[in-house]
């Protein structure tokens, strides 16, 4: 079963932080694993700079981000007295510096709360999406309130593909593997409720039921839905079965997912299943396009992940490789 072993915390101490250091204490204990915290300032380029003596601009530069330091520390004690509080200050931008410390210091998990962003942060693209796009290992972004531990878990896998193994189906089958191993190990300490959920798609019987040249008789047509339909469940049966054995037992004795089989689109029927089923957490893999380093993120979970309110882990596949930052 897949465990967390060195997991980064990223905070910011002039804002809420404690979401954010909760979870990841709580995940550590869970596994067992080291915990860094990170906070990262901005760098100061403003043109008042330029006029200081270097020595004065280090030495005042040190001293914050050692307040910066002992401000997370005090905060992460006062939540947590035995928690070992390793914690690290950089300056700079805060995604680019979160990737490069996951790479150096080869975290597996990286921990945030996602920032509130309106309109206009959305039209740019935030932080939190540079971070999904290129940061190589899995990444919690948290809802700000969510200081509980989760009670409904979505894991999302997609089953659209025809696995083989060659090229994009085998790719597509170890994300979906992966997405299943990290749901489990994060709902087993707590036993919290799992929801397996699919959405299929079949083109074919559009064409079939309104097709002008090869449309069939609308019983003929429901038939070949239904047959489609059962081998997508039975693909997402097999899923779980084939997991189960894995790590013998585990999710079937004491999780027993919940299986939801919805066709449409993803990108409008998942942020549905999240709303519906009263999802607190959404697992779901995060690969575009096969074969192309770092291009990772597509269009629909893009927008899968703008439309949710509740939180986030995104799984990258095997062979990820984070671009230039």
């Amino acid at each position: 079963m897949k465990r967390f072993n060195n997991i980064l915390c990223v905070v910011d101490p002039e804002k809420t932080m404690d979401t954010a250091i909760i979870q990841s204490i709580r995940i550590a204990n869970d596994h067992q694993s080291d915990i860094t915290f990170m906070s990262v300032i901005k760098k100061n380029e403003s043109w008042t700079e330029t006029f200081r003596n270097k020595e004065d601009y280090t030495e005042d530069h040190n001293k914050l981000l050692e307040q910066k330091r002992s401000k997370i520390k005090r905060r992460i004690l006062s939540i947590a007295p035995s928690t070992k509080a390793d914690v690290v200050v950089a300056s700079g931008i805060t995604y680019k510096e979160s990737i490069k410390h996951v790479i150096n210091q080869k975290h597996d998990l990286v921990i945030k709360c996602a920032d509130d962003m309106d309109w206009v942060d959305r039209l740019l693209v935030s932080e939190d999406m540079h971070l999904l796009r290129k940061c190589p290992c899995p990444v919690l972004l948290l809802k700000s309130m969510q200081k509980e531990g989760f009670q409904n878990v979505l894991t999302t896998v997609d089953i659209n593909h025809d696995y083989s193994e060659l090229g994009e189906g085998r790719v597509q089958k170890q994300l979906n593997e992966q997405v299943l191993e990290y749901s489990i190990a994060l709902c087993l300490p707590k036993l919290s409720q799992m929801h397996l959920g699919a959405v299929w798609q079949d083109y074919a019987e559009d064409v079939y039921r309104y097709g002008t040249f090869s449309s069939l008789p609308e019983k003929q047509v429901n038939q070949y839905a239904e047959i489609t339909r059962r081998e997508y469940l039975n693909k997402l049966e097999t899923l779980v079965v084939e997991m189960d054995q894995k790590l013998d037992g585990l999710a079937g004795n004491y999780l027993q997912p919940k299986l939801h089989l919805v066709k449409g689109k993803a990108s409008e029927e998942i942020p549905q299943m999240v709303q519906e089923l009263n999802v607190d957490l959404i697992v779901m893999g995060t690969v575009g396009r096969v074969g192309i380093p770092g291009l990772i993120i597509g269009n629909t979970a893009e927008s899968i992940l703008e439309q949710v309110q509740c939180s986030v882990l995104a799984i990258k596949p095997e062979g990820f490789e984070t671009p230039t930052l």
